[in-house]
């Protein structure tokens, strides 16, 4: 990994999303269960034609079991070195390496706690979408995203319901996280990951690639991302829905 290019950065984020054919073995192999898992709720925002998403804009609404709802607006990729100190200085700013595959992209997001029900309201239709971001969040769209964003065209993609784990692996020297998405149709996406600082990124990747050979997986993954996936879904649902 380009050192000049993350050193601004706080971490990198390394992951895969599990081949289909390979998702029980790997729950199996990390010893998850529904019952240990931290539940969470997830909704995107985004046009029919994932204008946002193309243009490396993600507006998502997360629901968290017994903590805060949030919003959070990301954009990749950004120029971790030009990111000025006011952003930084901003609770809930994040600049970091998403990691996938053979390269990693920076990514800056911003997020702001949301009352209960505000979420679900916008997926009824009882609030607008534009109301979940606050103005420094909307401040950041701008700075970033050279196209003004028009709430009022974007939809509602979701829900996913989320389970989440950080399984013990006591021959890996790394915290890993496991996320399987849930979509309406049964379908699932599954996820694994784990973070390092900038400077032990390549040597984190050489160690993860090794543990998932060693459990069977595939370190290669699906060829598509499971937030890609997840929204093509949805848009398609939509669609279908209102031919």
């Amino acid at each position: 990994m380009n050192t000049t290019a993350t050193a601004a950065i706080d971490a990198v984020e390394i992951k895969i999303t599990i081949r289909p054919d390979q998702e029980l073995l790997a729950e199996r192999a990390m010893e998850v269960n529904e019952d240990t898992a931290e539940v969470r709720l997830i909704y995107f925002y985004d046009t029919l034609d994932l204008q946002l998403f193309d243009a490396g804009v993600v507006l998502r609404g997360r629901l968290v079991k017994g903590d805060d709802d949030d919003s959070t607006v990301k954009i990749r990729p950004v120029d971790a070195a030009s990111i000025s100190d006011d952003w930084r200085q901003l609770d809930d700013f994040k600049l970091e390496a998403d990691w996938v595959g053979d390269g990693a992209v920076c990514s800056a997001s911003l997020t702001a706690p949301q009352k209960r029900d505000e979420i679900e309201e916008v997926a009824k239709g009882k609030r607008a979408i534009g109301k979940l971001f606050n103005g420094d969040q909307e401040r950041f769209l701008g700075a970033f995203h050279k196209n003004p964003v028009k709430f009022g065209e974007l939809r509602v993609l979701g829900p996913i319901r989320v389970l989440r784990w950080k399984p013990e692996q006591k021959t890996f020297p790394h915290e890993l996280t496991l996320e399987e998405w849930r979509l309406p149709n049964g379908d699932d996406l599954v996820e694994v990951s784990i973070k390092a600082p900038p400077d032990e990124a390549d040597q984190a990747r050489k160690d993860f690639d090794t543990h998932l050979r060693k459990l069977g997986l595939d370190p290669e993954g699906a060829q598509e991302t499971k937030t890609r996936a997840a929204l093509e879904y949805f848009a398609k649902t939509l669609k279908e829905t209102e031919a």
